[in-house]
């Protein structure tokens, strides 16, 4: 009973995190940002080896696997970012408040590309938005998936299921398009935080600490 009591009041008297239970935080959010940071090394690598642009027999494949990791990074950055802005609160408002001291220990604003919903929608409620943008109906080019330079000439009506554009660093996922570039600058700023808080006896970064610049 005193267990179960223990465990309901962890939050309840202190806004911030505890610190005997800052280790499993980070633990948790370093899965998650490097498996991002892992996803997003292979496209770059496959970008690197330039077989998109050979005209290689394995055009279609090696395409897939691009888009595939990027969905993969996009996906796990949409799971990192619900630790900085839970979508939903406890009756106790514990998750809010760990959300802030998370936001405030990492130096993460309501300006980082973490914040941005639309693209973690698109893909956590992709089903939904599938069904609605068929109903809608579409006629013209259809592109299932794509990875190369942006399309300069649209006069006539292109439908991207996916594609990520080489030369603007844009993911396209059912006509909307997103910025992809400054998401995994801000995982990796993330992860190198993260890791060096694993290394300093599991504690989240002292206050005043440097959050900004990325130690090699």
């Amino acid at each position: 009973m005193i267990e179960r009591i223990g465990k309901e009041n962890a939050f309840a008297s202190t806004p911030d995190i505890q610190p005997m239970f800052e280790a499993f935080y980070l633990e948790s959010m370093l899965f998650n940002s490097r498996s991002a940071l892992t996803s997003f090394q292979q496209l770059s690598d496959m970008l690197a080896e330039g077989h998109w642009a050979t005209g290689d027999s394995q055009i279609d494949n090696i395409c897939y696997e691009m888009l595939d990791a990027l969905q993969n990074a996009v996906s796990k950055s949409a799971a990192l970012a619900r630790y900085f802005w839970p979508v939903k609160d406890g009756k106790s408002g514990e998750h809010k408040r760990r959300g802030s001291q998370l936001r405030q220990a990492f130096a993460v604003t309501d300006e980082s590309p973490l914040r941005g919903k639309n693209l973690r929608d698109a893909l956590e409620h992709f089903d939904e938005r599938l069904d609605r943008y068929l109903a809608s109906g579409i006629v013209g080019h259809i592109l299932p998936s794509y990875v190369g330079h942006a399309p300069a000439n649209r006069d006539i009506p292109l439908h991207v299921f996916r594609a990520y554009y080489v030369d603007t660093g844009v993911f396209e996922i059912l006509g909307e398009q997103y910025q992809i570039p400054p998401l995994a600058d801000e995982i990796l700023r993330l992860h190198a935080i993260l890791e060096r808080c694993i290394d300093d006896d599991g504690c989240l970064p002292k206050s005043g600490s440097n959050t900004d610049t990325i130690t090699q």
